[in-house]
C-alpha cells in the first residue's frame, strides 16, 4: 500500500492542477469554542483533527448559522443581537450549537480601540446567553487596525487579530472539531498584506491554511463535513443587481483563491460551504457542494433591509443519513437609526418604493388576468 504523503510543494501542485480543471456540545480545548476551558492562542498551524476511533455513523442534531452580528450600541444593535438570541432560544428544537460567521464585533478596522473592545464585551456576553457552545470564525471587522483609516497605533500589542482571539480565548484562527459523526471545519479567510500604510488585509484562505484543510478534511474519512468562511466563495452581486459592469470576483467581496479551495471541498465529501460578509443570503450548488450565505443577523448594519434582506440566521439539520438540510430565518427588528442616518433612510426609503410598486404592479396584473376571465 502507498502511505506517500506528498509534500507542501507536492500538494500545491496537485491542488492547482485540479483548480484548473474545475468550470457539538462543546469539547473542552476545542480550538474556537467560547465557553470551554481553554488556553490562549498559541498556535496559527493546528494539528488536522484525528476522527474518533471507531467512527461513529451520522447523528441527528440541529446547529444555527449566525454571522455579521456586527454587535454595537450604534443603532441599538446591541438590543437587536439580543432579539436574535431570544429567537434562538424560541426554537422548537434547541440547536446542539451556533457556528459564528464573522464580524462578531461592528468594527476593529476603524473605529477606536475603546469602542472596539466594548463590543467585542457585548458580544460575548449576549452569546453567551444562547446557553450553548459557539464556535467563532474570524471576520475582516473583528480584526483591530488592519487599515488604512485604523485608530490604533501598529505598535499596539492587540493589534491585529489578537485582541478578540485573546478575549474569547480563541486557540487558533482555524480549526476543526467533531460531533455526532460530523466534522466541520472553520477557516480564516482575512490574510494579511502589506500596504504602504502598513499591514491591510486581503479575502484569502492562503496556501499554508489550503494544506491544513486537506489532511484535516482527509483524517475525517467519510464522515459529512461542513465547512465556514467569513468572505463567500461564491456571490451572485453581479447577477443579483443585473450589473454588467460588476466583476464576478469583486474585490473584498469573494475569496481569491475560490477555485483551489473549492478543489479541496469537491474531493472529501463536503456537504456545504457556510459563508457571510454580502448581508445577502444565496445558495449555489456546484458539484456537489452548496455555497450558503446566510442572511445577516445585523440587516444593513442594524440600519434596515436595503441589501434585499432583513435581519436573520439559518437553522440547520444534520440527518442521520449524512444529509444536510436548512431553513433561513428571519426575527422580528425594526431599525432604529441614528440622527445623522441619512444615507441609510434614503436607501429604506427606496426600498420600500420598489416594494410599493411591486405591490401595484401585481394587483393590476392580477386584475387583468381575472377580466379576461
Amino acid at each position: 500500500m502507498d502511505t506517500h504523503k506528498p509534500n507542501r510543494r507536492e500538494f500545491l501542485t496537485t491542488t492547482a492542477v485540479a483548480a484548473g480543471t474545475l468550470a457539538l456540545p462543546g469539547i473542552p480545548g476545542i480550538p474556537g469554542v467560547t465557553g470551554t476551558t481553554q488556553s490562549a492562542h498559541a498556535s496559527e498551524t493546528p494539528t488536522p483533527t484525528t476522527p474518533d476511533a471507531p467512527a461513529t455513523q451520522p447523528g441527528s442534531f440541529d446547529f444555527v448559522h449566525l454571522t455579521d452580528m456586527h454587535v454595537t450600541t450604534r443603532r441599538k444593535g446591541d438590543l437587536g443581537y439580543r432579539t436574535c438570541v431570544e429567537s434562538v432560544l424560541s426554537l422548537k428544537n434547541k440547536p446542539t450549537f451556533a457556528l459564528m460567521g464573522g464580524d462578531l464585533a461592528f468594527d476593529g478596522l476603524y473605529t477606536p480601540k475603546a469602542k472596539y473592545v466594548e463590543q467585542v464585551r457585548l458580544y460575548k456576553e449576549i452569546s453567551d446567553g444562547l446557553g450553548i457552545p459557539y464556535h467563532n470564525c474570524m471576520g475582516n471587522h473583528d480584526v483591530l487596525g488592519w487599515s488604512g483609516r485604523r485608530k490604533v497605533e501598529v505598535t499596539d500589542p492587540d493589534f491585529g487579530k489578537k485582541y478578540i482571539m485573546d478575549a474569547l480565548q480563541w486557540e487558533s484562527p482555524y480549526y476543526s472539531f467533531d460531533h455526532n459523526g460530523w466534522h466541520f471545519a472553520v477557516l480564516d479567510c482575512i490574510h494579511p498584506t502589506q500596504e504602504e500604510h502598513g499591514t491591510g488585509y486581503e479575502p484569502r484562505i492562503g496556501d499554508e491554511q489550503l494544506e491544513w484543510l486537506a489532511y484535516d478534511l482527509g483524517s475525517a474519512g467519510d464522515r459529512p463535513k461542513v465547512v465556514m468562511t467569513h468572505i463567500a466563495a461564491f456571490c451572485n452581486r453581479a447577477q443579483i443587481r443585473g450589473d454588467p459592469e460588476i466583476s464576478g470576483m469583486p474585490p473584498g467581496i469573494v475569496l481569491r483563491d475560490t477555485a483551489q479551495l473549492q478543489a479541496v471541498l469537491e474531493r472529501h465529501n463536503v456537504k456545504a460551504l457556510l459563508q457571510g460578509h454580502t448581508h445577502r443570503p444565496e445558495e449555489y450548488r456546484w458539484r456537489g457542494v452548496w455555497y450558503i450565505t446566510s442572511p445577516a443577523v445585523s440587516g444593513a448594519w442594524w440600519a434596515g433591509d436595503f441589501t434585499g434582506a432583513g435581519p436573520g440566521y439559518t437553522l440547520f439539520h444534520c440527518h442521520e443519513d449524512g444529509e444536510l438540510t436548512w431553513d433561513m430565518l428571519d426575527y422580528k427588528w425594526e431599525a432604529q437609526l441614528d440622527p445623522d442616518d441619512d444615507t441609510e433612510r434614503n436607501r429604506n426609503a427606496q426600498t420600500q418604493t420598489k416594494r410599493d410598486e411591486q405591490a401595484r404592479l401585481r394587483d393590476l396584473e392580477r386584475a387583468g388576468r381575472e377580466g379576461d376571465r
